[in-house]
């Protein structure tokens, strides 16, 4: 594995450490208010990891081409987070949270998303030779467009001050999703120079905010006593979804950055 990618990793899961115990020592669990030490140490850590994140994939990223054959981890990552996604819609539809439009827009974007998560979890673990996914690039835009609405619904839903961090850092994950599944699709279907370069930086800055900074939270949701609300399986479900596309992000930089020149 390239030096460089290996570095930002650890740097990643060093983050997640750090997020891990901030959430237990730090944050007060029914407000999301930081209670030890400065939030805007919170906002530094993640920054200059994910600074790091996209200027070591500007430079690593070499050819492309490696997202266009099998690639076993991310198939399944692909799998797992398209029947999350899914889920997330199917508890909603469920608890009729889907009446409403931003409800119902966000349970047919994620059922989108899901059938194109799982079109590229077929390609990456078929056995056979390279086919291009299921739907070309209209089906990898809709896919993708669930994290388009979700930074819309941040700002018109979600007033939060900077000292609630989980809120505020969630727009910068929706918008690292968002490039990611953009520069991937740009990989697949318009093949053009600078895709490498473009990919691996955006997969390493979602691995960040989506994978490193986002489990620790699911852990929260999963060990805490709200777990069993019905309404919280709904943001479980969509947060596994989000991780599994940073965990992506990890697979096709590092598989970006091991291409041969």
């Amino acid at each position: 594995m390239n030096s460089s990618v290996l570095f930002v990793f650890v740097l990643g899961v060093l983050l997640g450490v750090l997020r891990a115990a901030d959430l237990a020592l730090g944050t007060d669990a029914a407000t999301g208010l930081c209670v030890v030490g400065s939030v805007w140490w919170r906002y530094l850590a993640l920054g200059i990891v994910v600074l790091a994140a996209v200027l070591v994939g500007r430079k690593a990223g070499k050819k492309v081409e490696a997202v266009r054959s099998r690639q076993p981890l991310a198939g399944v990552l692909a799998f797992v987070g398209a029947v999350s996604f899914l889920a997330a819609a199917g508890v909603q539809f469920a608890l009729g949270a889907a009446a409403g439009v931003s409800g119902f827009v966000r349970v047919i974007l994620e059922c989108a998303c899901s059938v194109w998560l799982s079109t590229m979890g077929r390609c990456w673990l078929s056995l056979n030779d390279w086919k291009k996914p299921f739907g070309g690039l209209y089906l990898a835009v809709a896919g993708s467009l669930l994290f388009y609405w979700n930074v819309l619904m941040r700002f018109m839903e979600n007033s939060s001050s900077w000292h609630r961090v989980q809120p505020t850092a969630a727009v910068w994950q929706a918008l690292a999703a968002l490039v990611f599944l953009a520069a991937l699709a740009r990989a697949l279907h318009v093949l053009q120079p600078g895709n490498a370069k473009t990919l691996c930086a955006a997969g390493l800055a979602a691995f960040v905010l989506c994978l490193c900074w986002q489990l620790p939270r699911v852990v929260v949701l999963l060990t805490g006593i709200g777990w069993a609300a019905p309404a919280v399986w709904a943001e479980i479900f969509a947060e596994i979804g989000l991780c599994c596309v940073g965990g992506i992000g990890a697979a096709c930089a590092a598989a970006c950055a091991n291409s041969q020149t």
